[in-house]
């Protein structure tokens, strides 16, 4: 097969992808993915009383293998025993469908992967008696602790409460790693004391989420839409009550606001707030608007990516480190225009050009671009928590005391939503400090 061709049914199961959507009082859950590619799988299972996977389904976000992986392997499993289903391998998918492009067998075929992680969902809910006749009764705890936020500090709370012997689930809706994963995958870190050298953000993500498993922290891709002061979490699969809360959602890009934003944002129409994935820039014509850290860090991505790289800012002077700085300045391939504002995106399915404004000269002028990077900084993540009734500061952050506590008995808030101090030895930190404490309230609470 060549590097790129797909079969006739990978084809029909793409086009005609079959048990897609989501069970909403489903057994089991599960979702994986792959940073790498950005390919994302949800399968959510039904199971019979004699222990058949009753009814499957799917969401899936990537291309065209993936969806066809997903849908197929619904196909297989669905009437089997979860033994069975559980012998499925990527290959079995693979070979169902006469065959996958060699490049995508690694990075698209992850449905088996997807649907073993809802059945041991399932597996875990009916050991604790959650599933079936045992299943717990009303106002019962799921969790001791529930963390929000799969980034740096939620991701060390979780740890450092399993380690404890504390029961603990961690909800994460978009990147497992927050910020470094979305904006610094490939970066090396250099700010953290007694890391590895060349140690870079996707590695360090894995390397906690491998520690997280290895401990027994329950590890759900799950939006969570609302929390309440009794602890109750609330996402599209369900309920889930717990002794203590840990907010940990980090932070999200700042809009713009200007005309163009919103329309070519949505469906990888050509407008980004990251860098996340520098392949989709591949010898495009590239304009990165802002200031500051994240701006300079996605000229830097760029820099020998895209085939004309332009850095505009309205300030006279770039902000930022003086080592990027200088980086970017002694680049011959961004072109950088300070003092100038970003007014107007503009395109017919996909952005075609922009509309800058000088601010030294008081001109609009035209540039024709294929892409747009946002950098204009970030804000804390809280909307969430708006009904809460948490405290936040005058410029958004979540309000905490020295134990990384919030205004609200059992809620506790740690890493990015908490400070403008935007470090991963902060976040570590803080996560660390907010389970000390949380495992003290709950132990405390169970009469320890």
């Amino acid at each position: 097969m060549k590097p790129t061709q797909y079969t006739e049914k990978v084809k029909e199961h793409f086009k005609n992808p079959k048990n897609v959507g989501e069970i909403k009082d489903a057994d089991g859950v599960g979702m994986v993915g792959n940073p790498l590619c950005g390919d994302m799988m949800q399968m959510s299972i039904k199971v019979s009383e004699d222990g058949r996977l009753e009814d499957i389904k799917f969401k899936t976000y990537g291309c065209g293998s993936a969806i066809a992986t997903s849908s197929m392997i619904t196909e297989m499993a669905k009437g089997m025993t979860l033994e069975e289903a559980l012998k499925i391998t990527r290959k079995d998918v693979a070979d169902e469908l006469e065959g996958l492009p060699p490049i995508k067998m690694h990075c698209s075929n992850l449905a088996a992967d997807a649907l073993h992680a809802a059945i041991q969902d399932y597996l875990q809910h009916k050991e604790r008696g959650e599933i079936g006749p045992r299943a717990k009764a009303e106002g019962a705890f799921n969790y001791d602790v529930i963390v929000i936020g799969g980034g740096p500090a939620g991701l060390t709370a979780a740890i450092q409460i399993a380690s404890r012997g504390l029961s603990v689930v961690v909800f994460e809706g978009k990147s497992w790693g927050g910020v470094l994963s979305t904006l610094y995958p490939n970066k090396k870190i250099l700010n953290f004391p007694g890391l590895p050298e060349n140690t870079l953000g996707r590695d360090f993500v894995t390397s906690l989420l491998k520690q997280a498993r290895d401990l027994g922290v329950e590890l759900k891709n799950e939006f969570v839409n609302e929390v309440s002061t009794d602890k109750v979490v609330k996402t599209a699969m369900g309920e889930y009550h717990a002794r203590a809360v840990i907010i940990a959602t980090g932070t999200l890009p700042l809009a713009c606001g200007i005309s163009g934003e919103t329309e070519f944002s949505d469906g990888d129409k050509g407008v980004y707030y990251y860098v996340t994935y520098p392949e989709k820039f591949m010898g495009k014509r590239v304009l990165v608007y802002g200031n500051g850290e994240q701006a300079l860090e996605s000229a830097q991505a760029l820099e020998n990516i895209a085939d004309k790289l332009t850095f505009a800012y309205k300030e006279k002077n770039l902000v930022g480190s003086d080592k990027a700085i200088k980086t970017v300045k002694r680049s011959d391939r961004i072109k950088l225009l300070a003092n100038t504002e970003l007014v107007k995106i503009e395109g017919t399915d996909t952005v075609e050009k922009v509309v800058l404004h000088d601010l030294g000269e008081d001109e609009d002028f035209e540039l024709v671009v294929d892409k747009v990077v946002l950098a204009v900084g970030m804000k804390p993540n809280t909307e969430i928590y708006s009904k809460l009734g948490i405290e936040l500061d005058d410029r958004g952050f979540v309000k905490v005391d020295k134990d990384q506590r919030t205004n609200l008995e059992g809620i506790y808030a740690a890493g990015d939503l908490t400070t403008d101090l935007q470090l991963l030895v902060v976040a570590i930190s803080q996560g660390a400090a907010a389970a000390h404490r949380v495992s003290e309230y709950v132990q405390k609470q169970k009469g320890f």
